[in-house]
């Protein structure tokens, strides 16, 4: 396989990172059961949690910048997302029945679709992305209009709203009811216009320092993280999310974003070839290319494994050995799934690879 001189390699990076930093964060809720366990999944639980924001960051820097024709942008939305969505909820809604035994009633089907269920949890993400989808082609035309000062002017918004929203301005129910439709609209569009604007500005800095000041956003926002779940769950042993939305969380995921952007390896060693013309870069470019498919894949297998599998029991054995290993077993199987099913004309549409 040979990568593609269009390819942005450090996108694929993200998106690669993205989805295992989502299996992970869906893994180590299954390994917390005990105070000490605890603490440390809450740990790993906040450098997971920003897995979802990454893709969206990705989406934001491919799509944004371009200008799109309506019609054409929807249908290839429409193949890419809709109809693997399709098939996945195909998927979900007969191994319910099949191996859950849900009884099929209209409240099940309703759920699972909509991701209210148990079972389908993760269908949230699916529904924000073409939520967002739909808009895209209207916002990359007035962020084409305004440069620069468009983003600018959205990602102040975002921010501002962040900050109200981490420091509980939005707690109170009436405030929360007032402002509900700019609050449900900038969540998620915001990493999008984020990703567009820190992947295609120009800054004045040395790549080195933005290397770094990435690094420090990161660290910043992970610690700020971290606490925030430490505090929010502490008496107990579920792992308490902080929203997508929470300052920290968009600190945490734009600082990680900007660190990829600018990391080379030619700062460890002029020697080093660039990761692109490395056996390494194929791998990740392939893995990326299935990491949709991986994202509806992974859950059921997990929970079929950690329900009925060999991982029943794997949650309350050492954690050090035992969620690494079911990590690496997870999201291997994942991979093999949905690469096979990429080469296989009638399951291919499953497998939301290109």
């Amino acid at each position: 396989m040979k990568i593609s001189p269009k390819r942005i390699l450090y996108l694929d990076e993200v998106r690669s990172l993205a989805i295992i930093l989502v299996v992970l964060g869906h893994l180590i809720r299954s390994f917390s059961h005990d105070f000490a366990s605890w603490q440390i999944c809450c740990g790993v639980f906040s450098l997971t949690r920003i897995g979802v924001p990454l893709f969206f960051t990705v989406s934001g820097a491919l799509l944004l910048t371009r200008k799109h024709d309506i019609k054409q942008f929807l249908g290839k939305r429409f193949k890419r997302v809709v109809l693997p969505f399709a098939f996945w909820i195909i998927v979900y809604l007969i191994l319910g029945v099949l191996i859950w035994h849900y009884e099929p009633t209209l409240e099940y089907f309703y759920g699972v679709i909509f991701g209210s269920h148990d079972l389908s949890s993760l269908f949230w993400f699916i529904w924000s992305l073409i939520g967002v989808y739909l808009l895209i082609p209207v916002l990359s035309s007035f962020i084409r209009e305004y440069g620069d000062f468009g983003s600018k002017y959205l990602i102040i918004i975002t921010i501002i709203l962040s900050l109200l929203y981490t420091v509980g301005f939005f707690d109170v129910q009436q405030i929360k009811y007032d402002f509900r439709i700019i609050f449900n609209f900038f969540p998620v569009l915001g990493y999008f216009i984020m990703g567009s604007y820190f992947h295609n500005h120009k800054f004045k800095y040395s790549d080195n320092r933005m290397f770094l000041i990435g690094i420090a956003m990161f660290v910043v926002g992970i610690v700020g993280h971290f606490i925030k779940i430490y505090f929010k769950g502490l008496g107990g042993t579920g792992l308490v999310p902080v929203d997508f939305f929470d300052i920290f969380v968009v600190t945490e995921t734009i600082g990680l974003f900007i660190a990829f952007k600018y990391a080379n390896v030619k700062m460890i060693s002029d020697k080093i070839k660039p990761i692109k013309e490395q056996t390494l870069g194929k791998i990740i470019v392939t893995f990326s290319s299935c990491s949709f498919g991986i994202y509806f894949s992974h859950y059921i297998i997990m929970l079929y494994l950690f329900d009925f599998g060999f991982m029943k029991w794997w949650g309350y054995k050492n954690l050090f050995i035992y969620f690494p290993l079911s990590a690496v077993i997870i999201i291997g199987i994942c991979w093999i799934l949905i690469y096979v099913m990429s080469k296989i004309p009638i399951l291919k549409v499953g497998s939301g690879v290109k």
